[in-house]
């Protein structure tokens, strides 16, 4: 089963999201902020984090950082999204 790491600050996003994948077959873990997303990751290395941009203490490119630092997180694939204001 593929393992998914969900990163973002919205419980409300991070929820439906999370239920929206494990819906779908895949094994999904969440964090609430980038610093528990790099606690997460090292715990257990997952084959995708999909991570909110805007997070405040560490965003996402930070957190994406520190994991790219890591050996596992050097090919663990990425996808940023931004907060929405409308």
């Amino acid at each position: 089963m593929q393992k998914i790491l969900i990163v973002d600050d919205d419980n409300t996003l991070r929820s439906a999201l999370t239920r929206y994948l494990k819906d779908r077959g895949f094994v999904v873990r969440s964090a609430a902020s980038g610093i528990e997303g790099l606690h997460s990751f090292t715990k257990d290395t997952p084959d995708l984090i999909v991570s909110d941009v805007v997070m405040p203490e560490m965003d996402g490119f930070e957190l994406c950082i520190k994991v790219r630092e890591t050996v596992p997180g050097q090919l663990v694939p990425f996808i940023f999204y931004p907060d929405v204001v409308i």
